[in-house]
């Protein structure tokens, strides 16, 4: 029998914690700021009804996938919310840089903010690549059989 330094169990684990990492850190940057998110979720190109709602869903949207990336009963959703909720704001991003809006919103806030909108979107994708692959590996000779984080 071959044994791996690294199972496939090791590697959802790992994506799941840098992806938990990176949701609580958006979420609770959004939620200590929450004046200065206001107005730049107010500033984005939608309608401000919208951005109301959006203003307090995505980091709650955010915290939930943070939970379900925690129990390896919920981490294949986590796996795949966190993969369709990157390929949003990656495609989002995208949009911005095409001009597509016609003016170049806020960006987000925290650490993030100090990238452009191109690094913004390499960033985004590397952890849409990591989402997807920890996504594949979950079923992979038991991958998705960890204990919880």
């Amino acid at each position: 029998m071959k044994t791996r330094f690294f199972k496939p169990e090791s590697y959802v684990q790992l994506i799941s914690c840098l992806l938990i990492l990176l949701w609580v850190y958006a979420a609770t940057s959004k939620l200590i700021n929450y004046e200065q998110s206001r107005m730049q979720m107010m500033n984005q190109v939608f309608p401000d009804s919208i951005n109301g709602i959006l203003l307090w869903a995505v980091p709650l949207i955010e915290l939930l996938i943070s939970g379900l990336l925690l129990f390896h009963g919920t981490r294949k959703v986590g796996l795949f919310l966190s993969a369709i909720l990157l390929f949003l704001f990656s495609g989002y991003v995208l949009l911005v840089m095409l001009n597509v809006f016609g003016r170049i919103p806020c960006s987000c806030g925290g650490i993030i903010a100090k990238l452009g909108w191109g690094q913004h979107l390499v960033f985004n994708l590397i952890f849409l690549g990591l989402a997807l692959i920890g996504f594949m590996f979950y079923d992979k000779e038991g991958g998705g059989m960890g204990k919880d984080l």
